[in-house]
C-alpha cells in the first residue's frame, strides 16, 4: 500500500520530536561498552546488543550551544558508525558488520563471533528518553505494561532484547484527525492530534520534557517524503549516508512541506490514576503532551500513483 498523508506526518513528527528533545534538552549520555549476543531476529545475521537503547543517530545533535547563543554548551553526541573488534575499529560494511540498529541498540554481523579472544565494543550516545510510535491506549501502557529502567553505566551489563522496552520513554500516538472546509475548490484544513505519553524517572526530567514542547506551539514541522526517511530495513543508515535532521530539512522551504502546530497542552494524570500506575511501575513519573497540528491541503486531489498532498 502506498504511504498516505497520515503515514508521512507521523514519521516526520517522530524525527522532529526526537531531534528537538535530544538537542534542546541535551537529552543524551555519551558512553561506551561491550555488545553481547542476543536472539537473532533477522535471517542471515548474528545479532549483538548493547546494554542500552536507543542510540542517538542524528549528527546535528550538538547540544544547546547552536540554539541559544548565550549558553556555552558544546556537548556533542557520540554517534557510532562502526564498532571495535578486539580494539580495531570496524566501519559499517567491513569485516562482516552489516549495520547498526540505532533504535534497538544492536549490531548485525554476517558471521558468529565465537572466538573468546574476540571482543565487540563501541562508543555511542544513549538517549535519556527512548521515543516510540505506538497505537496502544494510555490504559495499557500505564496499567498493564511493566517497564524496566534503563541500566546505569556502572551496572553489570548484558545485551537488551529487541522486545524489551526500557524507560525513560515517550510514546507518540495518533489521537484522531478531521477535515474541515477551508476554501473553495476542495481546499480543506486537516486537523491532526498527536499525544505524547511521557514516562520519566524523575519529576525534574518530566517537567523538562513538558517545558521543551510546550514552547513549540505556533511553530512548523517539516513534512517529509517517504524517500527522505534515513533508515534502511536493518535500522541502519541508508547507503551508508550519515543522518542529520537539520541537513535533511534544509532547503525544504515550500509551504506544502510544512505542517503547523496550532496548540500544545500539558496534562498530568489524576491522583487516582497515579495510584494505579504505582502498582505496576512505582518509580515512573508520567504525564501527557497533546499536540494539535493543522495543514491546509487538497485531500481529494491526487495524481495516480503519487501521495495525496
Amino acid at each position: 500500500m502506498l504511504p498516505q498523508f497520515d503515514n508521512r506526518l507521523m514519521s516526520s513528527f517522530l524525527l522532529w520530536f526526537d531531534h528537538n528533545l535530544t538537542r534542546r534538552g541535551e537529552a543524551f549520555t555519551n558512553t561506551s561498552g561491550a555488545f553481547y549476543a542476543v536472539d537473532n531476529l533477522i535471517n542471515g545475521y548474528y545479532t549483538y546488543g548493547a546494554p542500552f537503547k536507543q542510540f542517538v543517530s542524528d549528527f546535528s545533535v550538538t547540544g544547546t550551544g547552536n540554539l541559544y547563543p548565550n549558553k556555552a554548551s558544546t556537548k556533542r553526541a557520540d554517534i557510532p558508525t562502526g564498532i571495535y573488534l578486539s580494539g580495531v575499529f570496524t566501519p559499517i560494511g567491513t569485516n562482516g558488520l552489516s549495520g547498526i540498529n540505532y533504535d534497538q541498540g544492536q549490531i548485525y554481523m554476517t558471521y558468529e563471533v565465537e572466538n573468546p579472544d574476540t571482543s565487540i565494543s563501541g562508543d555511542y550516545a544513549v538517549k535519556d528518553f527512548n521515543v516510540y510510535l505506538t497505537n496502544e491506549p494510555e490504559e495499557k501502557l500505564l496499567f498493564e505494561t511493566k517497564f524496566n529502567l534503563t541500566p546505569k553505566t556502572n551496572e553489570t551489563q548484558t545485551g537488551l532484547a529487541s522486545n524489551q522496552i526500557t524507560y525513560p520513554a515517550i510514546f507518540l500516538r495518533h489521537n484522531g484527525s478531521r477535515n474541515e472546509p477551508f476554501a473553495f475548490g476542495g481546499y480543506d484544513s486537516t486537523t491532526f492530534n498527536i499525544r505524547a505519553i511521557v514516562l520519566a524517572d524523575s519529576q525534574f526530567n518530566l517537567d523538562a520534557v513538558c517545558s521543551i514542547f510546550r514552547d513549540v506551539s505556533r511553530t512548523h514541522v517539516t513534512l517529509l517524503q517517504t524517500s527522505d526517511m534515513p533508515y534502511n530495513s536493518l535500522g541502519s543508515f541508508k547507503s551508508g549516508n550519515n543522518y542529520s535532521y537539520t541537513g535533511l530539512i534544509k532547503g525544504k522551504s515550500d509551504e506544502d512541506q510544512y505542517v503547523f502546530i496550532d496548540e500544545v497542552n500539558i496534562a498530568k494524570f489524576s491522583r487516582d490514576v497515579n495510584l494505579k500506575v504505582e502498582n505496576m511501575n512505582p518509580d515512573v513519573f508520567n504525564g501527557v503532551i497533546d499536540f494539535e497540528i493543522s495543514k491546509p491541503r487538497y485531500p481529494r486531489k491526487a495524481t495516480q500513483g503519487e501521495d495525496i498532498q
